[in-house]
């Protein structure tokens, strides 16, 4: 049963976690190792070094899982392809489709980008200590299985289990495109 000073507590703490992810926020966008300009080409990247990476995603499949359109997703790989960091090909199933997957050097970049989060994220829990590095952990699935139930597997740019799945606030962020 939640009374008044429920609901007050509540928001209290609601608006404290959301000027602490506010905070955070910047720090998770920020572009990484100066190879990726924009989030959406970080995200790319991830995104193909994480999921078939030999057979590569469809440009379609790549869109729908960044809530973005198709002609988003080309520019970010039009620019990573520029650096020599994806490929593009035919679809052996579908001629009509493209295909993009990460070339040798975009690997390479996927894999110092995951060490430097891991890094980052280590220096986090060292500064935290162990117990609360635990807390936070636990606190963050428990937050992400809230999300997940809530809004899918998909919400929001986080990786989910089906690429195709797009995000019921896909409205905004087409809107927002640029900072994505």
């Amino acid at each position: 049963m939640n009374t008044e000073d429920d609901k007050d507590e509540t928001r209290l703490i609601a608006e404290r976690l959301f000027e602490a992810f506010r905070a955070v926020g910047p720090f998770k966008r920020r572009p990484g190792l100066g190879h990726a300009a924009r989030p959406g080409e970080f995200q790319l990247i991830h995104r193909l070094a994480h999921e078939s990476p030999e057979t590569g995603l469809r440009v379609g499949d790549l869109a729908a899982w960044l809530a973005v359109k198709p002609p988003t997703v080309s520019q970010f790989v039009d620019a990573l392809e520029s650096r020599g960091l994806v490929e593009r090909f035919a679809d052996p199933d579908d001629r009509r489709a493209i295909r993009v997957r990460l070339s040798k050097s975009g690997r390479e970049i996927a894999d110092s980008f995951h060490a430097r989060a891991i890094e980052e994220t280590e220096a986090l829990v060292s500064h935290l200590g162990i117990a609360d590095g635990e807390k936070l952990a636990e606190l963050l699935t428990k937050a992400a299985e809230f999300l997940s139930a809530h809004h899918g597997d998909r919400c929001c740019g986080h990786p989910g289990d089906q690429p195709t799945e797009v995000c019921p606030h896909a409205n905004l962020h087409n809107d927002n495109e640029g900072e994505r």
